[in-house]
């Protein structure tokens, strides 16, 4: 009888050991993580904390189905060439089958990347919300691209028709300038938006380039007032230039509405632009840090608060979080489906549709099968609170612009 328990303990053993073992020896999945932690915009770390944030919560649950999932954070400097140098020589360094995912912030590497991306699967999830790659076609045309966000385009169109139904309470139609930054980027949301201008009725009086080096918008303002716009829609990803654009078109139209696209719906804009901010009308596809009885943002606050360091421009570091979050899912979906590769990831990824993520939408689903966010909000600026209030529920996107 000893020797039949000692036998049954040795074996059970044995079988731990074994199981332990073949778990440790299961390789890691990995991303690369493309921030902006120097260079010409400056040191913008929220980049990089969200993407490592994001992994760590993945492992804090398991990581990817007993697997550990890491971050290959490189600094990417807002630059396409080093960006584009640094994909290409971590794809190459790393095994096929643990680098599955580059995540990363900028549309001009998403461009200059295409190629090999069709070449090496790659999946990529990015902060990049172009109508140029994520636009109707984007599944064929870029089967392994995913954006967190809503396209630029449709925020246009979101704005328009919000300008239309919900502000305006003249006879005439509503009169739209329409200023951005003169970039390839910049003048992308133009073709959607005389699209949308059309379809809700809207007059688009002007359309003014400025540059990331402007200082003095009088020119630009005084376009806008000879224009007699009753709106102006600022398409801006830089916090000086809309910081001092804010400031200065509150004094020279204080009667012209400001209205913008995501990358204003930032709250350090309540410190830049100060009062100016007040009153700004922003479309954004994200919760705010305000709203903590969310819980996929009390899980990021949590997060934020072991930092030494605060995170001051939340979208960044929410993007990066989200990023990480998503790739994370995809692999472990990809796993139990049996094909934990790059193909099996993007496969998860278009398949998407039935997830809460971690309470973001409030109890509605993340639908990603066509390839970036379904739902938004538009939020208004009160600077009293130095809060971004939304005056909209979440809206599914494709149905808001019916």
């Amino acid at each position: 009888m000893k020797k039949s328990v000692w036998g049954i303990m040795a074996i059970g053993f044995f079988i731990v050991m074994t199981s332990n073992v073949l778990a440790a020896e299961k390789p890691s999945i990995k991303m690369i993580g493309s921030a902006v932690l120097s260079g010409k915009l400056g040191a913008i770390k929220e980049t990089g904390w969200g993407l490592v944030d994001g992994v760590t919560m993945v492992n804090d649950r398991g990581g990817i189905n007993g697997r550990k999932f890491e971050v290959v954070l490189e600094d990417g400097q807002y630059d396409i060439p080093l960006s584009v140098s640094i994909f290409n020589r971590v794809v190459a360094a790393e095994p096929r089958n643990e680098l599955l995912f580059h995540s990363g912030w900028q549309t001009g590497v998403l461009h200059s990347i295409g190629e090999k991306v069709k070449e090496n699967h790659v999946v990529c999830t990015d902060g990049s919300m172009s109508p140029a790659i994520f636009g109707e076609n984007v599944k064929e045309r870029y089967p392994y691209y995913f954006s967190v966000g809503v396209g630029y385009g449709d925020q246009t169109g979101i704005l328009c028709k919000y300008i239309k139904t919900e502000l305006h309470t003249k006879k005439e139609k509503p009169k739209l300038a329409f200023v951005y930054i003169d970039s390839g980027v910049g003048r992308e949301p133009l073709k959607k938006l005389r699209i949308f201008e059309k379809k809700f009725d809207i007059d688009l009086v002007l359309a003014e380039p400025v540059t990331f080096t402007t200082t003095d918008y009088t020119p630009t303002l005084m376009k806008i007032r000879q224009s007699k716009a009753d709106y102006v829609m600022l398409w801006s990803w830089s916090v000086p230039v809309s910081t001092r654009f804010i400031k200065m078109a509150n004094k020279v139209i204080p009667e012209t509405k400001i209205v913008s696209l995501s990358y204003v719906a930032w709250e350090i804009f309540f410190a830049t632009a100060q009062e100016a901010f007040d009153g700004v009308y922003v479309v954004s596809p994200y919760p705010r840090p305000s709203e903590t009885q969310n819980p996929l943002v009390a899980m990021a606050l949590d997060a934020a608060q072991k930092r030494e360091d605060k995170v001051k421009i939340w979208d960044l570091y929410f993007q990066g979080i989200l990023m990480s979050l998503i790739n994370g899912e995809a692999a472990i979906r990809a796993d139990k489906a049996g094909n934990l590769s790059r193909e099996g990831a993007r496969d998860a990824l278009e398949s998407l549709t039935d997830w809460n993520a971690f309470g973001m939408y409030e109890g509605k689903t993340l639908d990603y099968s066509a390839h970036k966010f379904p739902r938004a909000r538009v939020l208004r600026a009160d600077f009293k609170t130095k809060t971004l209030i939304p005056v909209t529920e979440w809206f599914d996107v494709s149905d808001y612009l019916k």
